[in-house]
């Protein structure tokens, strides 16, 4: 496929060239009149196209290359192009709880991680979202506990989402041709979080065990919480990593350290 523009490389700009895998990913989406549909970094708008033949609520297409923004504005139909950093667009003018929405999008691998990120701290106003990202970084987000590839990620996302990851695709499908595969990811965001009595402190905690996965849990929940209060906790093993707990068991610690603070 040719495009009216090349592709960037300081927007990690690859483009996907293959129709069929587009419909295969907007389909994933299950999109119906009701819904509102936010696309990131619509690009060249291969996604932006079919979901714009689709009767919707709204959809929004936020884009941060201006060339490609011109493209944008003269497709018509529902779709409402957004000169903007998806990072530091307001997810707000798209959704509200009673009204989430869906999101799409071919995303940056140089910033595959903030996006999903802050997809997660939306989660909230966020209903289903389906990403295509770097392979590699799709299979650390469905690792499951004990393995190598488990963590931040995994953890961090999957406590607030059902997660899929539906297909992969290879890299001779994009124009120009990444190094890496890719693959599609869907995640039915949960509007509250079961079993989860404080998500902030969760989220701190997670990330600052994982930051520190070589140590045992003691000395890296120390370096948030006072040491009495480490050394009191009953609901995980102490001298496990953090790759060794399950989501469930995550949740229970951090349920625990949240009691302990507050009483």
């Amino acid at each position: 496929m040719k495009y009216a523009h090349p592709a960037l490389k300081k927007y990690s700009q690859n483009f996907l060239n293959q129709p069929a895998l587009a419909q295969k990913i907007v389909e994933a989406l299950e999109v119906s009149a009701a819904d509102s549909v936010v696309e990131i970094g619509p690009g060249p708008g291969i996604l932006t196209r079919l979901v714009n033949q689709k009767p919707l609520r709204s959809f929004w297409a936020v884009e941060l290359d201006g060339r490609w923004h011109e493209q944008l504005l003269a497709l018509g139909g529902p779709v409402k192009p957004v000169h903007a950093d998806f990072l530091k667009w307001p997810l707000e003018k798209a959704a509200t709880e009673e009204h989430p929405v869906k999101i799409i999008g071919n995303i940056p691998y140089h910033i595959t991680t903030p996006i999903l990120f802050r997809l997660r701290d939306h989660h909230r106003l966020i209903s289903r979202a389906v990403i295509m990202m770097q392979k590699e970084v799709a299979e650390r987000i469905v690792a499951v506990e004990g393995s190598k590839s488990y963590g931040i990620l995994s953890v961090g996302l999957r406590t607030f989402a059902d997660v899929r990851l539906l297909f992969t695709i290879g890299k001779k499908n994009f124009t120009p041709a990444p190094k890496v595969d890719s693959a599609v990811v869907r995640f039915d965001f949960y509007p509250r979080v079961e079993g989860l009595d404080n998500p902030e402190l969760f989220i701190r905690l997670v990330r600052t065990v994982f930051n520190y996965r070589r140590k045992m849990l003691r000395n890296s929940l120390g370096r948030i919480i006072d040491r009495s209060i480490v050394y009191s906790l009953q609901s995980v093993p102490l001298d496990a990593r953090p790759e060794q707990l399950s989501i469930a068991q995550f949740k229970q610690l951090s349920n625990e350290v949240n009691q302990l603070i507050h009483t």
